[in-house]
């Protein structure tokens, strides 16, 4: 018995430095979830700092994706030990499911990975965010009824934590955690990362320290069908926090798809019919394709977080990142070079006007325009721009735009791809659409 109150079933769990026993509460009458953590067995007083931090956190919280404290106590005198007192979750954990299978279905991972993006949604919505930071199958229970629940709020953090600050302590699982967790750093994309490599292993059987590394980054098997799953997989796993999605409600978005308007409208903002889309969601078309990128709320900054998407969108022929070939590179270079030699420089400065043109079609609309989904209707490549058609909606009108970039873009992008398209508030008329 603890405290002269909770008759210990049975043991949970067992780490380190404690314990996580099932208990029965004599006076309230159910059954609960003892976590133990004794002074004898921890090395540093972090141990500690972290466990007060759970009790505190979750006593404030309230989901049905988030057990419950009823209570935080120290033990009896003597016993050199603390508890939390938390609902008990009956329920197997998904790692359970996929070391016993069966193995679980494209469809049953979509419902998963929904709700766990509900679960941090209402999380990373908390004033300051509450951050995980060691999701990963254990962690995850799925109750009788299918729901799920986030357990094991051990390494919880309030808010952003930088690298160099007081009590910066590396927090996670390795294979789990991305890599600005293992410099002491982590937001809210971090547990979204977790989240991408959760859903890997639960996808293919295999835990992610088993996945190759060689490029810097958790390669997502090629292999895979190109599902909206595994493609949300993929851009989960980004590296760089920037490139993952800016939120969960974002990933949820990029799971699903948007929704596909009803009507279209020409330029003119008369509606018109329109063709279905594909149901493609594009998040990365290839290892070395444009990013899907969200844009977030204006203002931007053209030299900011969103420089090489400034640069793609004004040097069309010279982006940020080359998509080409190096053969198709060397032809461009080669040609802006011997143009450049050959016309006595009237070809730079006709490109430099193109860009000049670019920057006062464009440029008000990178800093300050609205950003939603848009859908590519057609690619016709040509010599040396490729004219996109492609449609949005705003306030329920659908608005059809036209735009050029390189050529080689055509490749890239297909009928039905969604693309980030930003516009004009006053008139959505103007528009754009960007690429990372």
């Amino acid at each position: 018995m603890i405290s002269g109150r909770y008759d210990v079933v049975r043991a949970l769990g067992q780490g380190s430095s404690g314990r996580t026993m099932l208990c029965f509460d004599r006076e309230a009458g159910r059954q609960v979830a003892i976590k133990e953590l004794r002074y004898d067995r921890i090395d540093a007083w972090k141990h500690l700092e972290l466990f007060e931090r759970e009790a505190s956190v979750l006593a404030r919280l309230e989901h049905p994706g988030v057990p419950r404290v009823f209570d935080y106590f120290k033990g009896d005198e003597g016993s050199g030990a603390v508890y939390i007192v938390q609902e008990f979750i009956e329920g197997s954990s998904l790692k359970s499911r996929i070391d016993s299978g069966p193995m679980l279905g494209q469809g049953e991972l979509v419902e998963l990975a929904d709700s766990l993006f509900q679960v941090l949604d209402y999380l990373h919505d908390r004033a300051p965010p509450v951050l995980h930071r060691d999701i990963k199958p254990s962690n995850i229970l799925i109750r009788q009824d299918g729901s799920v629940v986030l357990v094991d709020f051990g390494g919880v953090l309030l808010g952003w934590h930088i690298a160099g600050s007081e009590g910066a302590t590396v927090v996670g699982t390795f294979g789990y955690m991305p890599p600005e967790q293992l410099l002491g750093q982590a937001g809210p994309t971090s547990d979204l990362y977790a989240v991408g490599a959760t859903l890997l292993h639960a996808l293919t059987g295999r835990a992610p320290t088993e996945f190759s590394y060689e490029t810097g980054r958790l390669e997502v098997p090629t292999s895979l069908p190109r599902t909206p799953l595994v493609k949300l997989i993929d851009a989960l796993l980004r590296p760089a926090p920037r490139d993952r999605p800016r939120s969960a409600q974002a990933a949820r978005e990029l799971l699903s798809g948007p929704p596909a308007p009803a009507a279209a409208a020409d330029r003119s903002g008369t509606a018109v019919a329109r063709r279905e889309p594909t149901g493609r969601v594009i998040t990365v078309v290839s290892d070395n394709g444009p990013n899907f990128v969200e844009m977030g709320s204006p203002p931007r900054d053209p030299k900011g977080e969103f420089s090489d998407v400034y640069r793609n969108l004004m040097n069309p022929l010279f982006p940020a990142k080359r998509l080409w070939s190096m053969g198709v590179h060397l032809f461009w270079v080669s040609l802006a070079t011997f143009g450049a030699v050959g016309t006595a420089g009237i070809f730079p400065l006709i490109y430099a006007n193109s860009i000049r043109k670019r920057r006062k079609r464009y440029g008000d609309l990178f800093r300050h325009g609205h950003a939603t989904r848009g859908v590519i209707r057609s690619a016709k490549a040509e010599a040396v721009y490729a004219k996109f058609k492609y449609e949005f909606e705003v306030e329920g009108t659908v608005y059809l735009a036209f735009m050029d970039y390189a050529t080689e873009m055509s490749q890239f992008w297909g009928d039905g791809d969604h693309v980030p398209v930003l516009y004009d508030p006053d008139d959505p008329r103007r528009s754009c659409f960007v690429y990372r």
